[in-house]
C-alpha cells in the first residue's frame, strides 16, 4: 500500500497524516492490492479542503469534502470513500452472481420426455 499526503497552505502535522492514515486501513480493506493513495489537504480561507485519489487494481476512486474544521473533513472525506468503494464491490459481486445460470433469471429449460420417446 502506497499513502502520500499533500499540504497546501497548511502545515503538515503528524496528527493529521496519523488522523487520515488510521481512516484510510478502513477503507483499504475493502480494496484489493496494490493501493496507491493520494490524499490533498489544502486551506483556502476559513474553508478546509480534502480530496482523495485512489487507485485499486486498476479502478480509480475520488472523493472531495470540504468544512470548518480540517479533522472533521479527513473523517468526511473517508466516510464518502468507504461509501464509494463499498457501492463499487456490492455492485460488482452483484453482476457476478447475476450471470450464476440458475432458475430465478425468470428462464428455465423445459424438456418434454413425450417427444424424446417418440423420435
Amino acid at each position: 500500500m502506497n499513502f502520500d499526503m499533500t499540504y497546501r497552505n497548511i502545515r503538515a502535522t503528524s496528527a493529521l497524516k496519523d488522523r487520515a492514515e488510521r481512516r484510510f486501513k478502513k477503507v483499504s480493506k475493502h480494496l484489493r492490492e496494490p493501493i496507491d493513495a493520494h490524499v490533498v489537504l489544502r486551506v483556502e480561507k476559513h474553508r478546509h479542503m480534502a480530496e482523495v485519489t485512489v487507485a485499486s487494481s486498476g479502478n480509480v476512486f475520488k472523493a472531495h469534502e470540504e468544512s470548518e474544521d480540517m479533522y472533521t473533513t479527513i473523517d468526511g472525506l473517508m466516510s464518502k470513500l468507504e461509501r464509494v468503494v463499498r457501492r463499487h464491490r456490492e455492485r460488482k459481486i452483484d453482476r457476478s452472481q447475476a450471470g450464476s445460470g440458475d432458475a430465478s433469471d425468470g428462464f428455465s429449460t423445459l424438456v418434454d420426455e413425450s417427444e424424446e420417446i417418440e423420435a
